[in-house]
């Protein structure tokens, strides 16, 4: 269920301002009570001062001094020289007996009491209060002190809703610049007047918008290389059917189904290296890249291209004899070394060479694969990686998709590749894996 920032920001705000006015009333409470405790007592003891000549068998309990104020509901006791009480000034359920000399609280099926008794002229005096009138009249108190703290609390959490409106105003905004927008548009988002709290938001999702700007590039660039590139082949199939349709004889026909039959596995081979290059792209990859070992994929691609090197008799001489673990995947590697493998011994002559050669550092592992060919032209370098790309003069047939394959699964694997002229007298390609 989807909440809304503005109304949890706002409900918190709401919370800490209700918490502020409690804590507010308890200690004004607990002032207003301290204030109380001490007042009441004051009373109480000018009370028996008061009292202490007076002659109680003559004294009317509505003319006692003291007496009229009634809030704070004191009831005074006097005790004779015998130990019998001589006066009482109003009657309760219940009172507390004789107490001790001084100040004292005592507790009754009533309630709780607060005493001071004082001895005068051979009487013990006493004056009570309950404590329950100390109470309601601190809350009294409290609670006028409280009154003024309200409009300043709805003031309070009228600011607090304009201050959060004013804060999310940047994300609305955004939020309604992106809701505006059609699926294709990949425009940055605008950080002009965003909070630094946002601006780390805005940041990300401008790097993921071009991020999804490049991977859609990538994308239209590979159906249109795809479709050019599919056109000549499929062209190419279509005349040699209707050559073949045409043919009187056999020989024509044996010949046409030749042509046919190489065709047909040219335009296969093209689309296998399309779709390797499509599963190599960064959007289309989905393994975790896990610790895994560089001369295990080197044996694995040496395997796959062995019946080309067989076929002719090129040399696959192999020494990485190291483990040099590194993290990746397995397969796209396998892929990669494959294609340069591959790549070498299509464009070397017969009885030639192959070396493969891995070196592990303490910060790198590097991998060297050289040739007896006759190279690639300085000039040409530069562009051998690029889709589609076949150095001027090659006889040999091919896609040109091979160098970019391995160009793709080397960039994701944060790899370097270095090209060079071999010891052998061909093409040495070198590519350094971080460790």
């Amino acid at each position: 269920m989807m909440q809304s920032l503005r109304v949890r920001l706002i409900l918190l705000f709401g919370i800490a301002i209700v918490a502020a006015d409690a804590l507010q009333f308890a200690t004004s409470f607990q002032a207003a009570m301290a204030e109380a405790n001490k007042l009441s007592d004051y009373h109480m003891q000018q009370m028996a001062l008061a009292l202490q000549d007076s002659n109680f068998e003559q004294i009317e309990q509505r003319a006692l001094p003291g007496m009229e104020r009634s809030n704070f509901d004191f009831v005074v006791q006097v005790w004779g020289e015998d130990g019998a009480r001589v006066y009482q000034s109003r009657s309760h359920r219940a009172l507390p007996e004789r107490a001790v000399l001084g100040y004292s609280t005592v507790v009754l099926d009533n309630g709780d009491w607060r005493i001071y008794a004082a001895r005068a002229n051979k009487r013990v005096l006493q004056v009570a209060q309950k404590i329950d009138i100390r109470r309601d009249r601190a809350i009294s108190l409290a609670v006028s002190a409280l009154w003024p703290v309200i409009p300043v609390s709805l003031l309070l959490f009228a600011a607090a809703w304009w201050v959060v409106s004013a804060a999310l105003a940047p994300l609305n905004r955004i939020g309604r610049e992106l809701a505006n927008r059609n699926a294709d548009s990949i425009v940055p988002v605008s950080d002009q007047g965003v909070p630094q709290e946002v601006s780390l938001l805005v940041t990300e999702l401008n790097s993921l918008l071009a991020r999804t700007a490049q991977a859609m590039r990538s994308q239209r660039q590979f159906v249109a290389d795809a479709a050019h590139e599919l056109r000549s082949p499929i062209t190419a199939l279509k005349l040699q059917v209707q050559t073949l349709a045409r043919s009187r004889d056999d020989a024509a026909l044996v010949q046409g189904v030749t042509r046919l039959q190489g065709g047909v596995d040219r335009a296969s081979h093209l689309v296998e290296q399309l779709l390797a290059l499509a599963r190599q792209e960064p959007s289309s990859i989905n393994v975790e890249p896990t610790l895994i070992s560089l001369s295990a994929c080197v044996d694995l691609a040496i395997s796959d291209v062995a019946p080309l090197a067989l076929s002719k008799n090129i040399q696959l001489k192999n020494t990485a004899q190291a483990a040099a673990m590194i993290t990746g995947n397995a397969e796209s590697l396998r892929v990669m070394i494959r294609n340069l493998l591959d790549n070498a011994i299509r464009y070397i002559p017969e009885n030639g060479q192959v070396q493969i050669d891995l070196v592990a550092g303490k910060t790198s592992v590097e991998l060297l694969i050289q040739d007896s060919g006759e190279g690639i032209p300085l000039q040409d370098r530069a562009r051998i990686f690029d889709r589609f790309y076949r150095v001027p003069g090659t006889n040999t047939s091919g896609s040109g998709l091979g160098l970019a394959i391995a160009k793709t699964i080397a960039d994701r694997h944060k790899a370097r590749i270095d090209l060079a002229d071999a010891a052998l007298g061909g093409l040495a390609v070198k590519i350094s894996f971080p460790v």
